[in-house]
């Protein structure tokens, strides 16, 4: 399957069940804008007196990726998180994760090392990882340069994206990419428990015939 086959469409319906529920956490120093980036995701508002958030909020959409109907539970970080590493907790079940930084705050941007080695210690390896470059429409402020982050996306091996909570620019095509890198990594398991699925339905469909009582002996 190529990656650009892969259809994402929003499920508005409420009736509409999901069948598989797929994780993602935002990581990054406090104030580079993930909550915000969240809110422009989930429900397009964008907030500018945003408080840091307090303890570890998740909010969730529903999302349907080819055939199938996905529960998408977003993780957001505290404000907190510049001075304290997040528990292995945080990442337990999370098959995507965003690495936020601000590109008018350099020092954001050198800790994307760090998040990406705490992702990578703490949660599973088949994990998808993508750096954002948040605030990209303050761009008289900027003070990391796109080829110097590109650079690092390629040493940390990582795709990157510029994004912009307050214009919303690239926050779809973010969360979009990183879901269709999520299920091309995981689509494998579904196409299994679906094809178990079938086989057990065949089986039952085939086994029409009724079974004959065996002749007993008289006592």
């Amino acid at each position: 399957m190529n990656k650009k086959n892969i259809q994402i469409e929003e499920v508005t319906s409420s009736e509409i069940k999901e069948e598989y529920k797929l994780k993602i956490v935002i990581v990054g120093d406090s104030g580079v804008g993930k909550t915000n980036l969240v809110k422009r995701f989930i429900s397009n508002t964008y907030n500018a007196n945003s408080k840091a958030t307090v303890g570890v909020e998740f909010i969730s959409k529903s999302y349907k990726i080819n055939d199938h109907i996905f529960k998408i539970e977003i993780w957001d970080t505290a404000g907190q998180e510049r001075y304290k590493s997040i528990t292995a907790a945080y990442y337990k079940g999370a098959k995507g994760a965003l690495v936020v930084y601000d590109t008018t705050n350099k020092e954001t941007f050198y800790n994307v090392d760090r998040w990406i080695s705490e992702i990578k210690e703490k949660s599973v390896p088949e994990i998808k990882i993508m750096i954002i470059g948040n605030k990209m429409d303050l761009k008289s402020r900027r003070e990391v340069k796109l080829e110097e982050a590109m650079e690092k996306s390629k040493t940390l091996e990582a795709p990157l994206l510029e994004t912009s909570a307050l214009t919303a620019e690239n926050v779809n095509q973010a969360f979009h990419d990183l879901l269709k890198e999520m299920y091309y990594e995981v689509r494998g398991k579904f196409e299994v428990q679906e094809q178990k699925v079938e086989e057990t339905k065949e089986g039952i469909n085939l086994n029409t015939e009724v079974p004959k009582n065996k002749n007993k002996g008289c006592c």
